[in-house]
C-alpha cells in the first residue's frame, strides 16, 4: 500500500484488481503517468475510503510471506 500523489494505492492479484476496475472501484495505477499500466496495484476512486481498510488488509496478506 501507498499514497502516490494524494491516491490511495494498493497490490492486489491481478484477477482482483480486474474485478475491481470492472466493478468501477478504481484503475490501475501508472505510477509516472506515461501509460504504463501496473498489472497489480489498483488506485482506489474517490469516494470509496469506506474500502480502504479491508483493502488494505486484504493486499497485506497478498503481499505477506508464505509460510
Amino acid at each position: 500500500m501507498l499514497a502516490s500523489r494524494d491516491e490511495f494505492v494498493v497490490k492486489l492479484p491481478r484477477q482482483r484488481v480486474d474485478a475491481l476496475v470492472a466493478e468501477g472501484f478504481g484503475k490501475r495505477f501508472d505510477p509516472r503517468r506515461k501509460g504504463k499500466l501496473m498489472k497489480e496495484w489498483l488506485v482506489v476512486a474517490p469516494g470509496f475510503e469506506d474500502r480502504w481498510l479491508p483493502l488494505a488488509i486484504e493486499a497485506l496478506e497478498f503481499v505477506a510471506p508464505k509460510r
